[in-house]
């Protein structure tokens, strides 16, 4: 059962990057609940949608790269080396061409084979300033 919420919450990353939201239909629920790692949270399958295709937008070669995960219960946490080039707007912020790669810890709740829940947190001040938006201290 772990293998198979891990190999599920893995899909999410595979939507983020390849943009196929035809998975996200699939593995979603359609009311999945997302907490951004800004805090804001996306209620939906396609309020999620529209933010995978907006961070892929601007950064289309966006890739993570899994370095762990556990499983307990209903609950995945996947810990990872995400990387991108920003080359779209997001968020209003024009783009810089620059790259960045930065950790991660997402963490889902996986409910009948269905992402009910994710929770994002990652690296978004050493991000902000690998692409030139923030100043390094």
């Amino acid at each position: 059962m772990s293998a198979d919420r891990k190999a599920i919450a893995r899909k999410v990353f595979d939507v983020v990057c390849g943009g196929d939201m035809a998975v996200a239909d699939e593995i979603l629920a359609p009311d999945v609940v997302f907490t951004t790692v800004s805090g804001a949270v996306l209620r939906g399958r396609s309020e999620f949608k529209h933010f995978a295709e907006a961070f892929r937008n601007a950064f289309p070669d966006i890739s993570f790269q899994l370095e762990a995960e556990l499983c307990e219960g209903d609950l995945v946490s996947a810990r990872y080396l995400m990387r991108g080039t920003f080359l779209g707007t997001l968020m209003g912020l024009l783009p810089t061409g620059n790259e960045f790669s930065v950790r991660g810890i997402d963490t889902f709740r996986v409910v009948d084979g269905k992402v009910v829940e994710i929770y994002a947190s990652f690296d978004t001040l050493g991000q902000m300033q690998q692409l030139g938006i923030v100043p390094k201290l």
